[in-house]
């Protein structure tokens, strides 16, 4: 990285320092490459407020992740050498509980135990208070990134490396010259959006460069409240799920909204998460265990093509690269994802077919 009399020159200028855009510019400072990463630093991002939550096995067909088997140990590799470097805890190993909620769940889970055997083993009777009586599964190599952490110490080690700037950026104060991108007092080869769903056609009222991907973004709402008396070893799934952190506080989520493109908690949102949890858990009023809410935040995930991340560049400028789509499972894709992009950003491989940015027409 150097300064001329243009300002700086460096090989990526990276928009947004959420999860994309942070385990990719690891990625290529690691290769020797040289960045700038821009943030607007103003509290909005999906990551920012994420419950960070690796879970192997989700869904109603519990099943795992896409390239779970290839993914997930490259993210445990990831953020356990973050954490080496910066001394600060970021990656929590934690038990999954999920509780059958009918017993048509538990046959279906009987069903595929053989071939989901490595992820899960099957536990005949809970202990909690639970209202559902068809016991659940364990899924040891659960765990949750603290996502908050994850970003400080990211932009830490970019501060000290000279390649972090909070700004607000705007598409039109680009402009491309001799086959660079220049931007402020930046020239750069190539810019890279990693805006997550800001950066996606009408959230925000974006209507950008990637405008032609087509999405199905989501805003979510977690609660954080404190619960008397659960077991604070695990973490619990149902009908929306509990995440433990510290001292009896906990995470509860999450809501689906697709139509409320913003970061604004809602009364609507606090009643669906916790309507969700008292179908499974004896919660408040009375009941076996007592729950205070604390806090509620929201944000919206970024969902492109079926919950798969792309990458890519954009169909007519060759300068501009995109890195989005991470959605919910962000903690657990985001690194793998990162290695492979910034590979080939520095041209060590061709550009993953499966994870490739489809053109439009």
């Amino acid at each position: 990285m150097g300064y001329t009399g243009c300002g700086m020159n460096v090989d990526f200028l990276i928009i947004g320092q959420g999860l994309a855009g942070s385990t990719l510019a690891v990625e290529l400072l690691k290769r020797g490459r040289s960045v700038l990463v821009v943030d607007r630093q103003d509290g909005t991002g999906s990551t920012r407020i994420a419950a960070g939550l690796i879970t192997p096995l989700t869904g109603k067909g519990m099943n795992p992740a896409w390239r779970q088997q290839h993914y997930l140990p490259k993210a445990v590799a990831f953020y356990h050498a973050l954490e080496k470097e910066s001394g600060r805890k970021l990656y929590h190993s934690t038990p999954v509980v999920r509780v059958f909620a009918s017993e048509r769940e538990r046959d279906k889970w009987r069903g595929k135990k053989g071939e989901l055997g490595q992820w899960a083993h099957e536990l005949p009777e809970l202990e909690g208070p639970f209202q559902n009586e068809f016991g659940g599964i364990e899924m040891p190599d659960g765990a949750w990134l603290d996502t908050l952490t994850f970003l400080h110490v990211v932009q830490d080690k970019l501060m000290d490396a000279g390649s972090w700037r909070e700004a607000a950026f705007a598409e039109q104060d680009v402009s491309f010259v001799d086959g660079k991108v220049k931007w402020q007092d930046v020239v750069a080869d190539k810019v890279i959006l990693c805006q997550g769903a800001y950066g996606l056609k009408g959230v925000d009222g974006y209507q950008g460069w990637f405008s032609h991907v087509h999405h199905r973004s989501a805003k979510g709402e977690i609660l954080n409240v404190w619960i008397d008396e659960l077991d604070e070893a695990r973490r619990y799934h149902c009908n929306g799920w509990l995440a433990p952190r510290e001292g009896g506080m906990w995470k509860a989520g999450a809501n689906y909204d697709w139509k409320n493109m913003d970061a604004i908690p809602s009364d609507a949102g606090r009643s669906d998460v916790l309507n969700k949890l008292n179908t499974w858990v004896k919660l408040g009023d009375g009941k076996d265990v007592p729950m205070e809410v604390i806090g509620h935040e929201a944000g919206i995930r970024p969902i492109v093509r079926n919950s798969m991340p792309v990458v890519g560049f954009h169909p007519e400028m060759a300068e501009v690269g995109f890195f989005n789509g991470l959605g919910s499972k962000g903690s657990l894709m985001a690194p793998a994802v990162a290695e492979h992009f910034a590979a080939h950003l520095s041209g060590e491989c061709d550009l993953d077919d499966e994870l490739k940015l489809v053109q439009p027409g």
